[in-house]
């Protein structure tokens, strides 16, 4: 019996409905792949040999059915799925530590555990500045002034969160910017990101699939509401299916090969118009949505690609 792992945040936290995580076990347990999942906090090592704290899934009736904990060792299962939500903390860096004794071992860590200690989902579209817009990285309140006054309304990251959390769309007059900016860099000692604000926003987010460098053919576009700059579905986005384009493409031919070298192979970037704007490897998501909008059987690509 195969068997696959699936580090996730606690499982009643899961949204029933539209979680990704759970799209993929279902497809998983349909073709008789034994499917466990844990928390970040359950892995061990004991004198060089790591194992895990897992609950065997049994089904997903009414509820998701699943067994007690057991402790099996790493070698028991051929894959396991970082699935593990954001923020990228100590937690999550040792959680990529130990994961790195799995990969030696011959088993295959979706994504690469050195290789999401060693990207971060927002300066790695750095390396690719002929597609990202304008953008600055800095922890210098005055450096970002500068680049306001060059851009005229600019958006505001911190680097390690998730869902739009933190992100602050700033015109010039702003009053409020010396404010934001202190609560940003915390009294300008931490780094965060400032990025030209790009119109097409209100055709929506993209976010576009990839696994193993190839994309899914539908992208999800999350369309701001009426309330919020930001199209994250977590902050009221509307969230509507669309095949790739010809741009959305050629921006996934640009990266392919940097996420087919580093085993980055379950892969949600985002992109804006012609603009590529973060790399997510974590825990990439709108699954559902995608398969709910076009009748593509996304999880089917997936497991079928990995």
């Amino acid at each position: 019996m195969i068997a696959y792992l699936f580090i996730i945040d606690p499982v009643e936290s899961l949204n029933r409905i539209k979680d990704s995580t759970l799209l993929l076990m279902k497809e998983c347990l349909r073709r008789n792949i034994e499917v466990h999942f844990c928390e970040i906090n359950q892995l061990t090592m004991n004198e060089g040999n790591l194992n895990v704290y897992s609950r065997k899934i049994l089904g997903f009736d009414k509820e998701i059915d699943y067994q007690n904990c057991e402790l099996k060792a790493s070698s028991f299962f051929k894959k396991i799925f970082i699935r593990k939500d954001p923020p990228f903390n100590d937690d999550y860096l040792n959680l990529t530590y130990l994961l790195d004794h799995a990969d030696k071992e011959g088993i295959e860590v979706i994504n690469n555990p050195s290789s999401i200690r060693n990207h971060n989902e927002k300066l790695s579209t750095l390396n690719f500045k002929e597609i990202i817009p304008p953008t600055i990285v800095t922890s210098n309140s005055y450096d970002v002034i500068n680049f306001l006054n060059i851009h005229k309304k600019i958006v505001l990251k911190p680097i390690n969160e998730m869902g739009g959390n933190g992100i602050f769309l700033i015109e010039k007059l702003d009053k409020n910017l010396n404010s934001i900016l202190e609560t940003l860099t915390v009294n300008d000692t931490k780094v965060m990101m400032a990025q030209k604000y790009i119109p097409d926003i209100t055709e929506g987010d993209k976010r576009i699939i990839v696994i193993k460098g190839e994309p899914l053919p539908f992208c999800l576009a999350r369309i701001p509401g009426e309330k919020d700059f930001r199209a994250n579905l977590a902050k009221g986005g509307n969230g509507v299916a669309k095949k790739l384009t010809a741009d959305d493409i050629k921006i996934v031919n640009l990266i392919k090969d940097y996420l087919v070298k580093r085993k980055l192979d379950f892969v949600g970037i985002d992109v804006i118009g012609k603009y590529l704007t973060e790399i997510n490897v974590t825990s990439p998501t709108c699954l559902v949505e995608i398969e709910n909008q076009t009748n593509f059987d996304c999880a089917k690509f997936i497991i079928d690609t990995l």
